[in-house]
């Protein structure tokens, strides 16, 4: 009788799996690609502003970064391209001057372009 019932349970749990992977392969659905869908709109329909100023802080887990010129912005690097290369983030000089652009989505503001001088 426990065999039977072992049998059942992992019987569903395969079920259950199975389901989960070809729901996970479909993609494109659900809550996930609607707010994707929605940002790309957002983002390419908001205008880009230039920044100027001295780097303060660059965390680099976290993605966001902080210049300081004539006002002081947090700026997001998800996006952003680094003298032309998406791997030069990490290489933010704290103290230094930097100048770039950036575009506000939902009130957080993402970093377009950064170049260090």
């Amino acid at each position: 009788m426990k065999m039977k019932a072992l049998v059942v349970v992992l019987a569903i749990f395969a079920c259950v799996t199975f389901a989960a992977v070809l729901q996970a392969q479909q993609g494109g659905t659900g809550w996930a690609a609607t707010m994707t869908q929605e940002f790309q709109t957002k983002w390419g329909s908001a205008k880009t502003h230039p920044f100027d100023g001295t780097v303060v802080s660059h965390d680099v887990a976290c993605h966001c970064f902080v210049i300081k010129g004539a006002k002081t912005i947090i700026l997001q690097d998800d996006y952003a391209k680094f003298e032309q290369e998406y791997d030069k983030a990490k290489g933010l000089k704290v103290g230094e001057k930097a100048t770039g652009t950036y575009k506000t989505v939902d009130m957080i503001n993402y970093a377009v372009e950064v170049h260090q001088k």
